[in-house]
């Protein structure tokens, strides 16, 4: 069997790059543009595509070790959730479509950030 390229520390490594970038560009567009009622979704959004860029860029580059194809369908699931949250935060930002923030949205999102939640403490997971 080969040995993985990614440690825990590559892992932590590559986490904390993707946070630091996407909070640096997120942050003045979010406090300057997006209303204080809508700031938790904002924020939800965020830490959504955080997740999202983490475990796409830890499936490519598992997938560019291994070339298996289902690596590559786990790459492009979260490729595909990792695109909706930025869709949905760029409608925030500067509106393309209308959106009525309710309840369901936040639980929508909550249950999307839950699930990606589970994947990244599978990732760091040493078993």
């Amino acid at each position: 069997m080969q040995k993985p390229i990614l440690s825990i520390r590559n892992k932590t490594k590559i986490f904390v790059v993707i946070t630091i970038v996407t909070l640096v560009f997120s942050i003045p567009l979010g406090f300057e543009r997006v209303d204080f009622s809508e700031r938790g979704y904002y924020a939800l959004h965020v830490v959504n595509v955080i997740f999202g860029l983490f475990l796409s860029m830890v499936g490519i580059i598992t997938y560019l070790e291994f070339r298996n194809t289902r690596l590559l369908m786990v790459f492009s699931a979260f490729l595909a959730i990792t695109v909706a949250e930025s869709a949905s935060l760029v409608n925030l930002i500067s509106p393309i479509f209308e959106t009525t923030y309710g309840i369901h949205d936040l639980i929508t999102h909550g249950l999307i950030l839950t699930m990606l939640s589970f994947f990244i403490i599978g990732i760091f997971r040493s078993d």
